[in-house]
């Protein structure tokens, strides 16, 4: 390590290549007139310059960051510890996951701009979010009249249809309270069981249609508008919305799935739902080892 103008540098020896400098016009060109001296980089300077940046796998070794902090705060030649902790008990803390690489391109999430997720709502939804909470087609802007909520996922258990359905409910909630008049209609399978275990919730929908049926295609039509092709009853109709919010399956987490692994757990995802208000432990096959859930 040595100082070079004040600042601190750390000489890191894996980086591949020096670092390039821009181009500067020579002395006796600088003669006589005013013209610039530092000319920046030509395309193949910067090229090169870019290349070394992202293949160090580390920062420039500037050390900037180390000189400007308190004495201490960064130390470059900190490495990773390990600790064996004893306990009494350890609290799971549950988390699920809604890859989206799992949803059906029949839905057209990433080819339609219209068409968006449950999680992306969500984000939509909140007054910190990129639209302040307002809720808009993301192809113009505009407020959307009408909006599709839509299973975008295959059977699934029954805890994890009913999650699934219960978020995308609660977001069609939501968006009515914000969207008067719009059109909401949610389309979902395998409805019978739900609908009787929340019938008393499903009563005070205001103006939100849940219809048993599956969409078997999106496409887009005139200004963006979807089109869904819906399959109810052995026939199939079509429906145009302006904005589809596609409907997620719930996964367990890497991270837990993980941790029940080191752990040696037994866990699958109706661990995570428990009955009664607030937050609850429920167990686990490990009677020192319980999971954090939340009815």
């Amino acid at each position: 390590m040595y100082e070079h103008k004040g600042r601190y540098i750390v000489d890191f020896q894996d980086i591949p290549a020096e670092r390039e400098h821009q181009i500067e016009i020579e002395v006796e060109e600088r003669r006589g007139n005013y013209n610039e001296v530092e000319l920046g980089f030509d395309e193949e300077r910067a090229f090169r310059e870019a290349k070394r940046c992202l293949s160090c796998r580390r920062c420039l070794g500037c050390a900037l960051c180390w000189a400007e902090c308190k004495p201490e705060a960064i130390i470059f030649e900190m490495e990773d510890e390990y600790h064996d902790v004893e306990a009494d008990a350890v609290i799971i803390s549950s988390g699920v996951e809604r890859p989206f690489d799992r949803v059906d391109s029949i839905f057209g999430l990433g080819q339609h701009l219209n068409v968006i997720t449950d999680l992306q709502l969500a984000r939509m939804l909140s007054e910190t979010g990129p639209s302040k909470g307002l809720v808009i087609r993301p192809y113009d802007g505009e407020i959307p009249s009408s909006i599709a909520f839509v299973q975008s996922y295959e059977a699934a258990s029954a805890p994890m249809h009913t999650s699934a359905l219960c978020l995308g409910i609660n977001e069609a909630i939501l968006v009515r309270g914000k969207l008067a008049e719009a059109e909401i209609e949610v389309f979902a399978g395998n409805l019978e069981d739900f609908r009787q275990e929340q019938a008393s919730a499903l009563k005070g929908l205001e103006r939100i249609e849940i219809s048993d049926a599956t969409v078997s295609k999106v496409e887009a039509v005139e200004n963006q508008n979807l089109e869904l092709t819906i399959s109810r009853n052995g026939s199939e109709t079509s429906k145009v919305f302006e904005m589809i919010v596609l409907i997620t399956q719930p996964q367990l987490s890497n991270a837990v799935k993980q941790m029940s692994k080191d752990l040696d757990l037994s866990l699958n995802y109706a661990s995570f739902l428990a009955e009664g208000e607030g937050s609850v432990l429920l167990t686990t096959d490990n009677e020192t080892v319980k999971i954090a859930a939340k009815a």
